[in-house]
C-alpha cells in the first residue's frame, strides 16, 4: 500500500478524527464532523466504543442508541444523518475520542491490510434497507445491558462497514455471520438469565 493510499484509509481518518474538536464534543457535533464521510465510516466510528472499553460512560447504551437511530435513517434513504436533540446533546471528552482512536487505529489498519475487492454482489448491491435492518438489530444488542453483549454486535458492524468501504464481500459475509452469532448468543444469555431468575423466585412452577 503506497503512502497516498495509507493517507486515505479509514484507520488514518480515525487517527485524525479528534483534530479541531472542542474539549467536550456532543454526539451531534461528532456526527457533523463526519458529515462529509461515507456512511461506512460513520458506522465504524459509532461501533468502535462497543468494541474498545470506554471508561466513565455507558458507551454501549449511548452509542448503541445512536447507531439504532442512524440505521433507521439509512433504511429510509436519508441523505443527511442526524440525531435527535436529547441524544445529540450528550457529550464526550475529546481525550476519550483520542484514546479510543489511538487504541483502535493500529488494529483497524491491520484489518484494512487484509481486505481487498473480493466479489461485488453484497458490497455493491446490499441495499440500504438490508444494511439498516442488520445494523439496527446489532445496535439494539449493543444498547441492551447484556453482560459481555457489546463485543460481537460491535464487531459485526465493524466488519460490514469495512466490507462496504473496501467492496469486499468476504468481509460483509463475515459481518453478517457475526450478526447471526450475536443474535443467538445474546438470546441464549437472556434466556439463561431469565431461567435463573425464574428458578430463584419459583416463577412458572406449578402451585402445590
Amino acid at each position: 500500500m503506497d503512502e497516498t493510499a495509507q493517507h486515505h484509509t479509514m484507520a488514518a481518518a480515525l487517527k485524525r478524527l479528534a483534530e479541531d474538536l472542542p474539549e467536550k464534543v456532543t454526539l451531534a457535533g461528532l456526527l457533523e464532523k463526519l458529515g462529509d464521510k461515507a456512511i461506512a465510516f460513520v458506522l465504524l466510528v459509532f461501533a468502535i466504543p462497543a468494541i474498545i472499553p470506554t471508561p466513565g460512560i455507558p458507551a454501549g447504551m449511548i452509542f448503541g442508541t445512536a447507531l439504532a437511530i442512524l440505521s433507521l435513517q439509512i433504511m429510509f434513504g436519508s441523505r443527511k444523518l442526524m440525531l435527535p436533540g436529547f441524544l445529540g446533546r450528550l457529550s464526550v471528552s475529546r481525550s476519550l475520542i483520542e484514546i479510543t482512536a489511538e487504541k483502535a487505529a493500529p488494529r483497524l489498519a491491520k484489518l484494512e491490510g487484509l481486505l481487498r475487492p473480493r466479489g461485488h454482489v453484497l458490497a455493491e448491491h446490499l441495499g440500504p434497507v438490508s444494511i439498516g435492518i442488520v445494523i439496527f438489530l446489532m445496535a439494539v444488542l449493543i444498547a441492551l445491558p447484556i453482560p459481555f453483549g457489546n463485543m460481537l454486535p460491535g464487531l459485526a458492524v465493524l466488519a460490514i462497514a469495512l466490507g462496504l468501504a473496501q467492496k469486499d464481500d468476504m468481509a460483509v459475509l463475515t459481518g453478517l455471520g457475526l450478526a447471526v452469532l450475536s443474535v443467538l448468543t445474546s438470546g441464549a444469555i437472556i434466556y439463561g438469565g431469565w431461567a435463573l431468575i425464574s428458578g430463584w423466585f419459583g416463577w412458572g412452577q406449578p402451585a402445590i
